[in-house]
């Protein structure tokens, strides 16, 4: 297995939060004199820094900026501010194609799913929002840690650390970004630990409803 071709994000109080937002995939573009342009390693960290400036211009990033700002018109400092508390990265290495409407092929969906558990060992984020449900159900790897519904299960890294996965549908399929962010925003306020952690509250979303739950490994916070 090769390396990961796409270099993540990694926001200035990614150390704080120890968050990591993944999307799906990405495509090629033809630049102004028609040549078609594949995105470059650099390609989530350009994205969110075009996107920061130029917000509402591009659908993901215009729903992921407004949930997690929690807003529908966020300033540019604030979403420089909320960018920054996380790291974000690509699922799917490389190219699917020219245009927004490309997909992954089943190969490149499988291989995306080799580089998941090494970039995780290697950032060592605490919680991660998956954003699509495709790639969330269908090609991520199995996880290994609690499971505590669907769309909320952990992986255990190789010092037993826990990381926990909320799953939500994809932010430019139409979803609302008032029910995105307040997903988030739950899970962002339960503070989780490391190794060996102990039982404390958990929870399951379900539409705008929060349900609370004891699970094994992930510490309650303020």
């Amino acid at each position: 297995m090769t390396g990961a071709y796409f270099k993540p994000w990694i926001g200035k109080k990614f150390g704080e939060t120890k968050l990591l937002i993944m999307s799906e995939s990405a495509y090629s573009w033809r630049d102004k004199d028609g040549k078609v342009v594949d995105p470059p390693p650099s390609h989530p960290t350009d994205q969110v820094l075009h996107w920061i400036d130029h917000f509402g211009e591009q659908k993901y990033y215009t729903t992921m900026g407004r949930a997690l700002c929690g807003t529908n018109i966020p300033t540019n400092d604030k979403l420089k501010r909320v960018w920054n508390e996380c790291a974000y990265t690509i699922f799917v290495q490389g190219t699917v194609g020219e245009g927004w409407n490309s997909r992954p092929s089943e190969t490149q969906w499988k291989n995306a799913a080799l580089h998941f558990i090494p970039l995780i060992e290697k950032i060592r984020p605490l919680k991660v929002i998956v954003t699509g449900k495709t790639m969330w159900n269908g090609y991520m790897p199995d996880c290994n840690g609690p499971h505590l519904s669907d769309d909320i299960q952990s992986y255990k890294l190789s010092d037993d650390t826990l990381v926990w996965c909320l799953a939500v549908h994809h932010p430019s399929r139409g979803i609302r970004w008032e029910e995105v962010g307040e997903k988030i925003r739950v899970f962002r306020s339960i503070k989780c630990g490391g190794p060996g952690c102990s039982d404390s509250f958990c929870f399951f979303l379900s539409g705008s409803s929060c349900f609370w739950f004891r699970l094994p490994g992930l510490p309650a916070g303020g």
